[in-house]
């Protein structure tokens, strides 16, 4: 396992070889906007969810016709990523099929992900190769970063708010246990809100996206904020700790899956929300964090 650090004028960012995980976001005045995992809490920093994002029904799947098991949110978060490249600004980390992989995904892939430190942003790219030589690949990815809230001293959990821009309706997703329950979808005209532990009493806070928005995490008190850029993913979602009041985060998840449907038939091709990739092709996900 292996910390490598980048670092320019605006900020210092360190990512761990396990899992590929991002696991420190500093300022120059040292103020940490990562949440660091604390294991009696939320054992995780910012988790990359693959080939899987959420559950699947009964954490199993089938593909044509053969049982495979996994658990939430997929392998790879954790996996041990080899170093493709790095510079002071740029980090390059990677994951491919191994035996032990291959009997929970039975497809052979490369998964590499892209760090870039540019001014005070961090430019995050999930880059899904398929190393299949006839047959096509099926998969989800996901981030889950969790942001420190307070990330300001003397502040609290709920000196912040949350805004959605552009402001629009967006349709959220409700979850049934750990399932998506698309047939009681509903539009949402503001999904701005004050951070309260009641706003996450049913989970994560789930919704589509038809475009780019930016999840904006500050306070009135504060002049700092958090800004995270969905890029071109699918949904987002957004969850803490409820009713535990000791998980001082909040995650902003890009995702370019879901959780299966309450009604999957677990057969992984027909998964609602699946990527699919022809045999060498490529697939390319990105967001970026930006503190402010």
């Amino acid at each position: 396992m292996t910390v490598y650090q980048l670092k320019n004028d605006f900020l210092t960012v360190k990512v761990n070889s396990f899992g590929a995980e991002l696991n420190s976001i500093t300022n120059n005045e040292d103020s940490e906007f990562i949440w660091q995992a604390d294991p009696e809490v939320w054992k995780r920093h910012a988790p990359v969810l693959f080939p899987i994002v959420g559950r699947l029904k009964d954490d199993h799947y089938f593909v044509d016709g053969k049982e495979y098991q996994m658990s939430q949110h997929g392998f790879a978060r954790d996996q041990e990523f080899e170093l493709d490249s790095q510079t002071d600004t740029k980090l390059v980390l990677s994951l491919t099929t191994s035996a032990a992989s291959l009997e929970k995904y039975p497809y052979h892939f490369k998964l590499r992900i892209v760090y870039q430190l540019i001014k005070d942003t961090i430019q995050v790219s999930y880059l899904v190769d398929s190393m299949e030589e006839s047959e096509d690949m099926y998969f989800s990815i996901g981030a889950h970063p969790g942001f420190n809230v307070p990330f300001d001293r003397g502040l609290n959990f709920e000196d912040y708010k949350v805004q959605v821009a552009p402001a629009e309706s967006r349709t959220r997703i409700p979850l049934v246990g750990s399932q998506v329950d698309l047939n009681n979808e509903v539009k949402v005209e503001n999904q701005d809100f004050n951070m309260s532990r009641e706003y996450f009493v049913d989970d994560a806070v789930i919704y589509r996206l038809n475009e780019p928005a930016e999840v904006t995490i500050d306070s009135d008190k504060s002049g700092h904020r958090v800004i995270l850029d969905t890029g071109n993913a699918k949904f987002f979602g957004m969850w803490s700790t409820y009713p535990n009041d000791n998980g001082k985060f909040m995650c902003i998840e890009p995702w370019w899956g879901i959780a299966d449907k309450v009604d999957s038939d677990n057969d992984f091709k027909n998964k609602y929300a699946i990527n699919k990739l022809a045999p060498k092709e490529q697939f390319e996900a990105y967001y970026s964090i930006s503190i402010k």
